[in-house]
């Protein structure tokens, strides 16, 4: 007995005909009888009482049929999930970023993500950088969220995704606070708050590369403090800090943001996500797309 019986049987009591049934599945009346008869002989009991009106179920050929339509919808169910499964529209995947990108453009996609795809488990993992790379090597987490450009990890693919503006996190009494976009040269002799957390190496550089002069550098403080911190700290009169364009929606910590420009216009940080070329999760093809069609539609 296999499958196929199981489907022959069902669609025979449903149909209440052998000749129906054959009908439905394209095959000629005789197989759907012989088939039926096979089960038959092999369980020793009648399923169907034969009539020149029909076929009608025996009772225990009624408690058959309940059961069959029990295991042919689990099945359906199996493969279908499996399908799903196969085509990457079921599943799980880890997505590692830095805590600090856990708003903005990219809270947007993943809220996105997860409405159109319900039947995918998306595990957000806020680690620092190297934990993230290290998860990508050791098959823990399947994609990156990461500041940068495509080649910041020449040992995975990568994708360019969308960027976001840098801003000047200030104390709301400082000088340049009324000022509606501040100039890298207004930032000489500042002193600089930035996270040890991700992407603090990443902001450093930045800084260095606009600010830093051969008899000259920025005044740097790393704290291993968060990112709210690092504004409290900010807000108090500490120093500013540079900060991803998504920070500007957070208030109540005494702090202005203000976009930073330079002779080309506003500064921007871009972001990528990147993946290990031979992962074989097929969800991973499936959150590429996904960020693909998301650039696609971005303005």
């Amino acid at each position: 007995m296999d499958l196929r019986h199981l489907r022959y049987i069902v669609a025979s009591a449903r149909n209440g005909s052998f000749s129906a049934a054959a009908h439905e599945f394209n095959v000629r009346q005789p197989i759907i009888s012989k088939r039926i008869k096979e089960v038959e002989e092999e369980l020793r009991v009648k399923l169907f009482v034969r009539s020149t009106a029909g076929a009608r179920l025996t009772p225990a050929g009624e408690a058959f049929v309940i059961e069959a339509r029990r295991i042919l919808e689990d099945f359906d169910r199996l493969a279908e999930r499996t399908r799903a499964s196969g085509a990457g529209t079921l599943g799980r995947i880890v997505v590692g970023l830095y805590k600090s990108l856990s708003q903005g453009a990219l809270r947007a996609f993943i809220d996105d993500f997860r409405e159109r795809y319900r039947d995918i488990d998306l595990e957000l993992l806020e680690a620092p950088f190297a934990e993230i790379i290290a998860g990508l090597h050791s098959g823990r987490v399947d994609a990156a969220l990461i500041l940068g450009d495509p080649g910041k990890c020449a040992v995975f693919d990568s994708l360019a995704l969308w960027s976001e503006h840098l801003v000047v996190a200030l104390p709301q009494g400082h000088p340049l606070a009324d000022k509606p976009v501040i100039y890298w040269p207004e930032l000489k002799g500042e002193r600089f708050i930035i996270s040890h957390h991700d992407p603090g190496v990443d902001i450093r550089n930045i800084l260095l590369r606009h600010l830093a002069a051969p008899s000259d550098h920025p005044e740097i403080v790393t704290l291993r403090l968060n990112r709210d911190n690092i504004l409290s700290e900010v807000g108090s009169g500490k120093g500013i800090s540079l900060q991803c364009e998504s920070a500007s929606g957070l208030t109540g910590l005494g702090v202005v943001f203000r976009p930073l420009h330079d002779g080309n216009g506003a500064t921007r940080l871009g972001y990528i996500v990147c993946w290990k070329p031979d992962n074989i999760n097929p969800v991973l093809n499936t959150l590429r797309n996904a960020f693909k069609e998301a650039m696609l539609i971005r303005p």
